[in-house]
């Protein structure tokens, strides 16, 4: 077996060394087509003494009104940005750093943005690529499908859809290798080490560990994560190293700014990329600056891209009601928009507008060398991402 050669470099100290390098890989985007579920709204709100209140008491007036409480599983949102606008932000991104750009979307359980691309705006070079959810072990997991072959994509689609559904309508290791068979896709295991679904970390790591045990063969490599703490992607590759994984990068961005971490590579196509993570283990990941800003900061301008106004949206939802959908028994799937006619009830209106404020680049900055000082300062002594010697190709941890 070859050995596992992941290499993880900061833009900022690695400018001369992207010479050599021919190609930049965005991995794991969402748009429009993503489901971004708002079950955990309510464990979120309690941390926001503005809204704490509030919300307790209209969601017992509804408990009053219905006979029973609100079910936040039925809710979810959407991207503020269309497949081309992402796709066009990360190639930006990346040709600003004078490399040839792949750039490869991921929505929840859905492929319409990679077909999107390649039919409709004619990119023919686009990946067809999902985020998996796979339940296991009494979790659930997100797996990275990039480059699905495209004649097959939409029959693969609704086979991963319904495991999802329904855990025992297959095998889970014969969906792995079924997906690997294509040499030019790539398996990525996202952000391995959150809990996602809340179980506990313990819990956590069994079903990591199951997934791995069932499918490893076919998982080509764990993931750094762009929305993800240093901690935590330490972590992740400490665990590719244990393992003898290799990692590759994943922006998960949901607004309107691109990826944080990128994949570089001097392979000319995203199959020759595949090749090199799955057949020789080699990965390097690059570090943009965007990602050394505070994670709480990071996190805040997420959330003010997802609630934003948006006066030219492309598809018309320029409101966050008109992106946030209720599935009601009885009344079926609406967007808020359906419910709210002046654009959102007065409580929650100076809290969104507060939340935009304060995500914008000017307030950020600001809050980044006021409150936030002593946190950067830590994260660029302590971080466990250390950029790796060029002589070295091994995973490198440091402290």
């Amino acid at each position: 077996m070859r050995p596992k050669q992941t290499r993880v470099l900061r833009l900022n100290e690695a400018a001369q060394q992207l010479a050599g390098y021919r190609t930049a890989i965005s991995l794991h985007s969402h748009t429009q087509h993503s489901k971004e579920s708002l079950e955990y709204l309510p464990l979120q709100a309690e941390c926001i003494p503005v809204l704490r209140g509030v919300i307790r008491r209209e969601l017992r007036r509804y408990a009053t009104a219905n006979g029973k409480p609100f079910d936040f599983r039925r809710t979810w949102w959407t991207p503020p940005m269309s497949p081309m606008q992402v796709y066009e932000s990360e190639r930006t991104q990346i040709a600003a750093l004078g490399m040839v750009p792949f750039v490869s979307v991921t929505d929840h359980d859905s492929i319409k943005a990679g077909l999107e691309l390649r039919h409709q705006a004619g990119l023919m070079d686009a990946q067809v690529s999902v985020e998996w959810t796979v339940p296991i072990a009494g979790d659930y997991l997100h797996v990275g499908v990039h480059n699905l072959p495209v004649h097959q994509a939409a029959e693969t689609m609704l086979t991963l859809s319904r495991y999802t559904s329904d855990p025992s309508s297959a095998d889970l290791r014969d969906l792995l290798a079924m997906l690997a068979e294509h040499p030019e896709t790539l398996i990525v295991l996202n952000h391995p080490c959150w809990d996602v679904a809340r179980m506990g970390a313990a819990e956590h790591e069994v079903a990591v560990r199951e997934l791995l045990r069932l499918g490893g063969e076919w998982v080509h490599a764990l993931e750094v994560n762009g929305l993800r703490s240093c901690s935590e992607n330490g972590a992740a590759l400490r665990m590719a190293e244990e393992m003898g994984m290799p990692t590759v990068s994943g922006g998960d961005r949901h607004g309107s700014r691109p990826n944080s971490v990128l994949n570089v590579t001097r392979a000319g196509t995203f199959g020759e990329f595949a090749a090199e993570v799955r057949c020789e283990g080699i990965s390097e990941i690059l570090i943009l600056p965007s990602y050394e800003e505070p994670l709480a900061l990071r996190q805040l301008q997420t959330v003010a891209d997802a609630v934003r106004y948006y006066p030219r949206h492309p598809h018309g939802r320029r409101r966050f009601t008109s992106r946030t959908f209720v599935d009601l028994e009885g009344y079926s799937v609406h967007p808020l928009s359906f419910y709210w006619d002046d654009g959102a009830p007065w409580w929650l209106k100076p809290p969104l507008a507060l939340i935009v404020a304060l995500g914008s680049d000017r307030s950020r900055s600001l809050l980044r060398h006021t409150l936030f000082r002593s946190v950067e300062r830590d994260l660029m002594v302590h971080t466990p991402i250390a950029t790796a010697p060029p002589a070295v190709r091994e995973p490198s941890l440091q402290a």
